[in-house]
């Protein structure tokens, strides 16, 4: 249900002596691409998730953003460090003459919220938001979605006169681990390897940067082969979303944060999932089922299941504390086990 609360107290002014943080605009993809490499260690400090790095979001705007990019860089005023960042952009919607203001990666990602420093979160917060009210004339409604308990975008003071609107965000299941499987699931994972272990050779295979290319061929492949069923594309067949992927996927996987799984029956590859990890520093880290993609040709040897349990039994084993299904209520990841994580959507509007 959406609710809008009342309009918060205006901001106060910097205290002396409290840190202070200038806000700069970056506008263009070169701007952002020079940014990169100061984003990627403030993404590091922060310790956030995958779909927050530079390594994700670049290639998202280069190859599928419209509009115009608003992004905004903290930097503390004493030495220009960077100490925050607001990926953001501006699309406007022609039907209805609005303007909104979205953060990068919105519809195909999940975890969006901006990033700051350890112990600058409250600075950042207030210069972000002085930054959008001076540039309040090019933008309409501040629209944020999936944001998680804790995030920085829930935590800003607003102008007065601004009305903050909160809304359920779409179910997103996630299933703790050591897992706990339902006996019933457990029972068919156990059936579904005995049964494909004695009619076939069963391996499976994480891809490195050699194999890399044809792993992502054969996802393509295989989940438009899935959806082909209903007589749709799939999601890589969008407007440069597969050349996204083909960009950014080199660079998560050389930093660590993609784990492109595949599982052969008899020579034959029938499944693959791509799946991004947190850093090995971050607390609670888990493992985020982006993607994945079946042969409905091997549909009786349910390769799903086989690959999605293989899954979650390697987070498990590199020490992953939740193994995230990300947005949708899909019944089969509530038989995982999956509960779902409370989401919330934040619009901003202004009287």
């Amino acid at each position: 249900m959406l609710t809008a609360s009342s309009p918060v107290r205006p901001l106060a002014r910097p205290e002396r002596g409290a840190r202070q943080v200038e806000a700069v605009a970056v506008t263009t993809l070169p701007e952002l691409q020079h940014l990169a490499p100061e984003w990627e260690r403030l993404w590091s400090a922060a310790r956030a998730s995958p779909f927050q790095s530079p390594a994700w979001l670049v290639p998202w705007w280069k190859n599928i953003g419209e509009g115009s990019l608003a992004s905004v860089a903290l930097r503390s005023a004493d030495d220009g460090a960077l100490v925050g960042f607001a990926p953001l952009y501006i699309y406007t919607d022609t039907d209805r003459h609005e303007r909104h203001l979205f953060p990068l990666g919105i519809a195909t990602t999940d975890r969006l919220d901006i990033l700051t420093l350890p112990g600058w979160r409250e600075p950042v917060g207030e210069a972000l938001v002085r930054h959008l009210a001076i540039h309040a004339d090019a933008w309409d409604i501040f629209e944020a979605p999936q944001l998680a308990d804790g995030s920085a975008l829930l935590t800003l003071r607003w102008p007065q006169g601004w009305r903050r609107e909160l809304a359920e965000g779409e179910a997103n299941p996630v299933l703790p681990l050591p897992a706990s499987i339902p006996r019933s699931m457990a029972h068919n994972l156990a059936y579904c390897r005995r049964r494909a272990a004695r009619d076939a050779d069963v391996t499976y295979g994480l891809a490195d940067a050699q194999s890399l290319p044809s792993w992502l061929d054969t996802l393509d492949r295989l989940h438009a082969q899935r959806w082909a069923l209903r007589d749709l594309p799939g999601v890589l067949r969008g407007g440069g979303v597969l050349d996204w992927h083909r960009e950014a996927a080199p660079h998560l996987l050389a930093a660590g944060l993609l784990r492109a799984l595949s599982l052969r029956i008899a020579g034959r590859v029938v499944a693959v999932l791509h799946v991004l990890a947190d850093a090995p520093a971050v607390p609670n880290r888990r493992w985020y089922y982006y993607l994945g993609g079946f042969d409905p040709d091997a549909a009786s040897l349910s390769p799903g299941t086989l690959l999605v349990g293989h899954a979650i039994e390697q987070a498990q084993a590199e020490g992953a504390a939740g193994f995230d299904f990300l947005r949708g209520s899909e019944p089969y990841k509530q038989r995982w086990g999956a509960a779902n994580q409370p989401m919330t959507t934040l619009r901003i509007r202004r009287d």
